[in-house]
């Protein structure tokens, strides 16, 4: 039987908080200073690579969409998946 995945709610222009779990933060530490990202950065979409991974203003980030949020201020409310 195949596991279904969620498929990816965000598009480009919406605006998104980044807020990976305890074990992305543990695992990618090192990593947010080199993509300019960490927790609780707010942006928005500019790009989306292989349909998964977000990336924000000014090319920030390369994270899997699960690691990011609506932003509960802006208008942007991402379609169910």
């Amino acid at each position: 039987m195949a596991v279904l995945q969620k498929r990816n709610p965000f598009k480009i222009g919406d605006r998104v908080v980044f807020a990976p779990d305890e074990h992305v933060v543990g695992w990618a530490w090192p990593t947010f200073d080199r993509v300019r990202l960490k927790p609780g950065d707010i942006g928005v979409v500019t790009r989306i690579e292989k349909g998964e991974y977000l990336y924000l203003d000014d090319d920030r980030g390369g994270f899997h969409w699960e690691c990011f949020q609506p932003d509960r201020e802006s208008n942007s409310k991402p379609e169910p998946y």
